[in-house]
């Protein structure tokens, strides 16, 4: 069973829950986002709780791929703060796991991740898959040719930060930035959508889907293989992180026109699970 499409939820809406799935025993608390009920791969929120410690040496079956949203913690004497990245392979020894003054992580595992005490067997493990850390501040944004991630180039108003890229499966995480009164562009007539599995997170400013609705900061999309949304745009501009899942970033655009505003009505795609929690982001009118 795949993970359910969805597109979109605010995060801000849905309910923190005790424990990190599939382990109560951590003291930490997590929303989650989206999940596989039969690999167990899914995507949550958690909040690390001040003075929190996993003694080692532990590794996990499956990788574990995370961004941080607030706060820091500390693996194996590196220290992750806001806006740092990182892809931990499964089989990735930690000796340390610990944070002292709490943290908001955006995580991603990719299969069951109870941890497991002890070295990992042999051949799990891929040194050459590790990303330790990415500080996104010390990252240029680029454009064009060399920001591209379809191979096609960037518009000049397009921006990207590449966080990782895996040549075996081609799949590739980035953060993908716009700047305000960003309109669909020319070749977006339509909906659009993909043969690959695109996963969104908002960070920052608003994305807007002309047939879903505004996503604010904490707006998160488990887009579905060849599910057709649009056009998109942004009246303020936007930060977005982005995970591509199941094969190289292909768009398929249709020829079909379809209305966009700024401002459309609020509509998202969502699954049983998640529908209770469809509210929009609380926009609030300065004026």
């Amino acid at each position: 069973m795949a993970r359910p499409h969805t597109l979109f939820v605010q995060a801000q809406s849905l309910p923190w829950q005790s424990g990190n799935e599939p382990d109560p025993r951590w003291d930490v608390r997590a929303k989650i986002l989206s999940k596989d009920e039969e690999t167990g791969a899914y995507t949550a929120i958690i909040k690390i709780p001040a003075g929190f410690e996993l003694p080692g040496p532990v590794h996990f079956r499956c990788d574990f791929e995370f961004y941080v949203l607030d706060g820091a913690f500390e693996v194996n004497g590196v220290e992750y703060r806001k806006d740092c990245y990182g892809f931990f392979p499964a089989g990735y020894r930690r000796d340390s796991n610990t944070s002292a003054g709490g943290a908001v992580v955006l995580a991603m595992f990719h299969g069951f991740h109870a941890p497991i005490m002890g070295e990992a067997p042999a051949g799990l493990y891929r040194e050459d898959k590790l990303i330790t850390c990415v500080d996104v501040y010390n990252l240029e944004w680029k454009t064009g040719d060399e920001g591209s991630v379809t191979g096609k180039p960037l518009s000049p108003t397009i921006f990207t930060k590449k966080l990782r890229f895996d040549p075996d499966t081609q799949e590739q995480t980035f953060l993908y930035a716009a700047l305000p009164h960003h309109p669909p562009p020319a070749v977006m007539k339509g909906k659009f959508g993909h043969p690959m599995i695109e996963e969104i997170f908002v960070l920052s400013g608003e994305y807007v889907f002309g047939d879903a609705g505004r996503m604010g900061p904490g707006g998160y999309c488990w887009w579905a293989e060849n599910e057709m949304h649009g056009p998109a745009g942004s009246e303020t501009g936007y930060n977005l992180f982005i995970r591509i899942y199941g094969g190289p970033l292909v768009n398929k655009f249709s020829s079909d026109p379809a209305p966009f505003s700024f401002k459309p009505p609020h509509a998202p795609a969502l699954p049983d699970r998640l529908k209770n929690y469809a509210a929009p982001f609380p926009w609030t009118d300065p004026w």
